[in-house]
């Protein structure tokens, strides 16, 4: 048995929002149709989303942003939902708004198209709406999935949904230490191009190292490699790498120590055409580094801009991006915890690029005290697996280390690990 969902049109972001809430959160087989009569007649268990229902199928009612297919100003309305506010708002239905325009409006980032018509500035955490309505810091779109979840197995007590399993996945990022070139003339080339190029961090690398702040990639991951090999956990590591000539780049002990791990590009997602190169730079050096690899994944944690950002990523040959979520606040950007394919608002179609989501990041953690970073982070751990989600957190490696500096980092990540489990 599977659903059959009816609607009278159905649009690309109809089927993409519904498939994502019943196919990739609820883990169910779903069917679309338009025609009421196959729709009557079917012995599946029948949903139904428009202006008024057909039978006595399970009914939404539905609101105009998944029959548009612009990106155009909304004048968004909200009801109270229990503790906080949705948008949406609807009569004669299972909720008193529309969930699955709501899942779609946030799940797009459809507020963030809008922002940059608007003006060029970035777009901060305390600008969007699930700020506003309070639900930031829940992933609020699979909440109203177990909600609906409900209310199907109440009519249809007999409707199986497959299992979904809770993962703990911890990315950690660092930079790379290029290769020193030999040679009086080469040597200087190669410190010349690090003091002039602004977003090189290969010169402060090596100032860390000598006023004690510094660490050794190699032995950190070592000793992290073995935390992880306890708690069965598996991170996913993501490097950044100087802009210095391919030739400094090679094979060395961190080749070695990240040999069959899951690793991706850092920074990658560059805002303008033209630095496309930089991120197929990026990518062959990490081929030449680690050339089994064969997932390309990648991450930003600065500036994320739509859809720019993730068209470049796409047009490079990457296939997953852990980039969503906001480096200034802990909480759930695209109001989910399930990884989704990116829909670009823009050509209206669902993409090959596969979203995951983070909701901690250490940039955040680190000016709390240890009570309240342990606070916070047992309130995510448990918001997701409340509704058997990803918890994707970001560090950096030097906050994993044994550096005094760090050592409340580190006692904050050992102990979300252990909470966590997997």
């Amino acid at each position: 048995m599977h659903l059959i969902i009816f609607s009278s049109i159905l649009t690309p972001r109809i089927k993409y929002i519904f498939n994502f809430i019943f196919k990739d959160i609820l883990k169910a087989e779903v069917e679309f149709t338009g025609n009421v009569q196959h729709f009557l007649q079917s012995d599946q268990v029948k949903i139904s989303y428009g202006e008024q229902p057909l039978a006595d199928e399970i009914f939404f009612k539905s609101t105009s942003i998944l029959f548009s297919n612009k990106v155009d100003e909304l004048n968004i309305r909200t009801t109270l939902f229990g503790e906080y506010q949705a948008p949406f708002p609807v009569q004669n239905s299972p909720f008193p708004f529309d969930v699955f325009a709501a899942s779609f409006f946030m799940i797009s980032r459809y507020e963030e198209y809008l922002h940059q018509k608007r003006t060029n500035e970035d777009f901060k955490a305390n600008k969007s709406y699930q700020y506003k309505w309070k639900i930031l810091e829940r992933p609020i779109i699979d909440e109203w999935a177990f909600l609906i979840k409900n209310i199907i197995r109440k009519k249809h007590p007999n409707f199986k949904f497959h299992d979904k399993l809770f993962v703990n996945q911890p990315s950690i990022n660092f930079t790379i230490t290029p290769n020193i070139p030999s040679g009086i003339l080469n040597r200087t080339k190669f410190l010349f191009n690090a003091v002039l190029n602004k977003e090189n961090r290969y010169l402060s690398t090596k100032f860390d190292r000598l006023t004690g702040l510094g660490i050794k990639n190699e032995t950190v991951l070592t000793d992290l490699g073995k935390t992880f090999e306890r708690r069965k956990t598996n991170p996913i590591f993501f490097i950044n790498f100087p802009k210095v000539p391919n030739d400094y780049i090679s094979v060395n002990g961190v080749s070695r120590v990240l040999t069959n791990k899951s690793v991706g590009l850092l920074r990658p997602c560059a805002s303008d055409k033209e630095k496309i190169n930089e991120i197929k730079e990026g990518l062959f050096m990490l081929k030449k580094i680690l050339p089994e690899q064969v997932n390309l994944s990648s991450q930003q944690l600065e500036v994320l801009k739509f859809p720019i950002c993730y068209l470049n990523l796409l047009n490079s040959g990457i296939t997953s991006d852990y980039s969503m979520g906001y480096p200034e606040i802990s909480g759930f950007r695209a109001g989910t915890c399930t990884p989704f394919n990116w829909y670009d608002l823009q050509l209206e179609k669902v993409t090959p690029l596969l979203v995951k989501s983070y909701c901690i990041n250490d940039s955040v953690l680190q000016y709390m005290g240890l009570e309240t970073i342990n606070k916070s982070v047992k309130h995510y751990v448990d918001s997701v697996k409340f509704v058997n989600g990803q918890f994707l957190s970001n560090w950096q490696l030097r906050s994993l280390s044994d550096n005094l500096k760090y050592k409340k980092l580190k006692t904050a990540f050992n102990e979300m690990i252990s909470y966590a489990g997997n």
